[in-house]
């Protein structure tokens, strides 16, 4: 078990990232050309269309933490948007906007069962993107004031930042897992 401060000090330094669950450190997996091709798409994309607006994009370089009652997290979303943060940290957000993760068969399974529930317990975010890879299919889980999970079909329609994608500008030109 290694505390939350040794945690954030060895980030500071290492050459291999972790995420953090409850003492615990989970080393970070490569990522597939595909995923980073959709994880890129999808930053160049949002990123064109919070330009001037008050939203900052993060790039799965800065942490998400999250926090519960005997619970502490540190996760590094594939992307994440921020807007209003009230307390500033170096390292990590804590209140981010959007949260955006990239779902590979690898990954699919504790991104839905872990993370994913984790971050629908941060206070401040509205909406979890969640893009598979086998298929051009996407979920959008917003808070409505309860969370509900809704597929997207033809454009991505992010309500907390006012801007939409179309599902051709994430997958299109892309070869997709045969399956």
């Amino acid at each position: 078990m290694i505390s939350v401060a040794a945690y954030l000090e060895n980030e500071k330094i290492a050459d291999l990232k972790s995420e953090y669950v409850n003492g615990r450190c989970l080393p970070m997996v490569g990522a597939s050309r595909l995923h980073d091709q959709i994880c890129v798409r999808m930053a160049r994309l949002l990123q064109g269309q919070l330009e001037g607006s008050p939203y900052r994009l993060f790039r799965p370089t800065v942490k998400v933490r999250v926090q519960g009652a005997h619970d502490e997290r540190f996760y590094y979303p594939d992307l994440q948007v921020s807007g209003g943060e009230t307390t500033e940290h170096p390292e990590y957000l804590e209140a981010p906007k959007l949260i955006l993760e990239v779902m590979s068969a690898a990954s699919e399974r504790r991104d839905r069962e872990e993370k994913a529930p984790a971050y629908r317990r941060i206070q401040g975010l509205e909406e979890l993107i969640l893009i598979a890879l086998a298929a051009p299919r996407i979920e959008v889980w917003r808070r409505a004031p309860e969370w509900t999970a809704e597929p997207v079909t033809g454009t991505l329609r992010l309500a907390s930042l006012g801007c939409e994608i179309p599902l051709e500008q994430i997958y299109g030109g892309l070869t997709l897992p045969a399956g």
